[in-house]
């Protein structure tokens, strides 16, 4: 089954325009976002917002404690799940997001990853960082070279899955799974990149004006500390560090930005390397929609 997938730079108005074509031609939209999926981080995010989601159907978001691990293979588990649920009920759907890795994931499968359990979770938390790590280090060395020592939701997933399948992550990593049956149409909307990054920098200074240090704060009140994946996503570490004392708001809002421009690069690095996708660049709203219901179109006729 061929599905339209709207990817991008952050910033670059993907939310805005996919939703706009979700409701024009009632579709679910299947978020592709690694931080989107979290609960409790909304502002930093750029989640759509409640109003937005009452009169549409958002799937993959708000769907993980972010005191738990959770891996690009758990995305791709779950993702498809949804995806196969909305193609049996016979519902249009199109995946929305810049997360290239957890893309590349639903529609590049390696391995099934194995859903977490609750009494594999709990022994893990009654251990320390440093505990698991050497754990890790001795059951799967490869993986626990390529983390830090302080990522506690990735060391503690690896060994969930090596708990689970008897086997190193690794190993499963370059084991090939099933193929996909759901084949993208990739669309990458762009903006020229001083505009891009006007927009980046505006969306920051709207997100703190939202309340995004109250986020930050009850995050390190609930005891997300900074060995969380979540801690390190762009603003939520900068912010960490102004409230411990440790930078000036100012100097991490620069930080901020200038952390999610680089990012946004990096992104365009990745998109560029997909095979056979179409490049939009956003100039009028009617005019992207335009060009993606032609695509949309073109769909709809391969299946027939």
């Amino acid at each position: 089954m061929n599905v339209l997938v709207l990817t991008g730079p952050t910033g670059v108005g993907k939310t805005e325009i996919a939703a706009d074509l979700a409701l024009r031609n009632d579709l679910d939209l299947v978020s592709a976002d690694s931080r989107q999926v979290y609960t409790w981080l909304d502002i930093g995010t750029a989640k759509p917002d409640r109003k937005l989601r009452s009169r549409l159907t958002v799937h993959m978001v708000d769907i993980v404690d972010p005191r738990m691990p959770y891996s690009a293979a758990d995305y791709a588990r779950d993702a498809l799940a949804a995806m196969r649920r909305l193609s049996k009920a016979g519902r249009r759907f199109m995946l929305v997001g810049g997360s290239g890795l957890y893309i590349r994931a639903v529609f590049e499968p390696f391995f099934e990853s194995p859903k977490p359990t609750r009494k594999v979770r709990r022994r893990m938390e009654c251990q320390s960082t440093d505990r698991l790590y050497g754990y890790l280090k001795r059951v799967d060395p490869q993986r626990a070279s390529e983390l830090h020592p302080n990522d506690r939701q990735r060391i503690a997933r690896a060994l969930e899955v090596y708990e689970q399948t008897g086997q190193p992550q690794t190993q499963l990593r370059g084991t090939p799974g099933s193929q996909s049956e759901f084949h993208p149409r990739y669309v990458v909307l762009t903006r020229p990149k001083s505009v891009l990054y006007e927009r980046i920098n505006k969306r920051f200074d709207r997100m703190i004006d939202q309340g995004l240090i109250d986020e930050v704060r009850q995050l390190r009140t609930a005891g997300i500390g900074s060995d969380s994946r979540v801690a390190n996503a762009y603003g939520y570490s900068e912010l960490v560090m102004y409230l411990e004392g440790k930078s000036t708001l100012a100097e991490a809002i620069a930080r901020s930005k200038a952390k999610t421009r680089t990012y946004a690069r990096r992104q365009l690095t990745w998109f560029r390397s997909l095979p056979h996708a179409h490049w939009i660049e956003y100039t009028r709203r009617e005019e992207v929609i335009a060009e993606l219901e032609r695509n949309l179109e073109e769909l709809r006729q391969k299946m027939r």
